[in-house]
């Protein structure tokens, strides 16, 4: 583990010196300034165009109050979703002090074209071989010229090694101090946003029921992200089905829970909560029906159709 590197705070107030001292001798430690480093991902070109990859981009703006900065070092990781492929860190961008001051602290816009980044990933058909799905990871490594580096590992009095930037600034977007990380994607615009009738067929796979079940319901598909979408207000759906011991056919109803969607061009993937979680399917282009295939859920494997309404 290593050493202690870096006080953040020098402890607490010195002791009371006698009272025959002058107290306006006594004086307090002061704070070792700490990075403010922060990063703002643009809503409209928060993710690389697959449609139109040759001319997409990437942009976001970068803060700082310091004063003191020796380098800020963003690094990229990427993963190519069609080949299950990582390709390993490296330093895409760099910022000193002269930068921001001549800035006045505020750099928007800054600009990762698809091109560029494929390019420093060393891709032969440079932002041709992007492809939808494709993710690019960015950290922000700052250092000060006080030699303190950020987020780094110290440690503590206890035997573990702790962050030097706390959770709440990590995770809390609207008033964070110090952005590690963030990312991008290429994704197409996406548009699935309405209500579905939904026909899911599913056949038993625990040698339950020897027919399948058909559930009819109702789904309303509202976006959460650029790609990202919630099911909510499923409508009480009919639920036909073998009830297992008699062979006796019975209707219930069936009361959908919330669930995740995901859209890359296209392809998507449902998961959390839903009947048919953890599937994958498509989108038709033409019509808007989402068609998604699922296995082994509450003992059932099957598809379910959602239409436009």
């Amino acid at each position: 583990m290593k050493t202690l590197k870096y006080l953040l705070l020098i402890p607490g107030i010195f002791l009371m010196i006698q009272s025959c001292e002058d107290q306006g001798d006594t004086r307090f430690p002061e704070f070792q300034e700490a990075a403010n480093v922060r990063i703002q991902v643009s809503q409209d070109y928060s993710f690389l165009d697959a449609s139109d990859i040759t001319n997409a981009k990437f942009v976001y703006s970068v803060f700082s109050e310091n004063k003191n900065i020796e380098y800020v070092i963003i690094s990229a990781e990427y993963y190519n979703f069609e080949n299950d492929t990582t390709y390993g860190k490296r330093e895409i961008k760099r910022y000193t002090q002269a930068d921001f001051d001549a800035n006045d602290g505020s750099i928007f816009d800054e600009e990762f074209t698809a091109q560029f980044l494929a390019e420093e990933f060393g891709l032969p058909n440079g932002a041709n071989d992007l492809g939808g799905g494709d993710l690019f990871n960015f950290d922000n490594l700052t250092k000060l010229t006080n030699g303190m580096q950020f987020p780094d590992t110290i440690l503590a009095e206890t035997p573990y090694e702790t962050v030097n930037v706390t959770p709440n600034i990590l995770l809390s977007a609207a008033t964070t101090s110090f952005t590690a990380t963030f990312f991008t994607f290429v994704g197409c615009p996406s548009t699935l946003e309405g209500t579905y009738t939904t026909v899911t067929n599913a056949q038993s796979t625990d040698d339950c029921c020897p027919d399948p079940v058909v559930v009819e319901s109702e789904v309303t598909i509202t976006r959460t992200g650029p790609v990202n979408y919630q099911l909510t207000n499923f409508a009480a759906g009919t639920y036909s089905y073998w009830y297992c011991s008699s062979y006796d056919l019975c209707e219930d109803t069936f009361n959908g829970l919330g669930a995740d969607l995901l859209d890359i061009c296209g392809n998507v993937q449902l998961a959390a909560g839903y009947w048919g979680s953890n599937g994958t399917g498509t989108v038709d282009p033409v019509t808007g029906v989402i068609t998604i295939s699922w296995g082994n859920v509450f003992g059932d494997a099957g598809v379910t159709v959602y239409t436009p309404k």
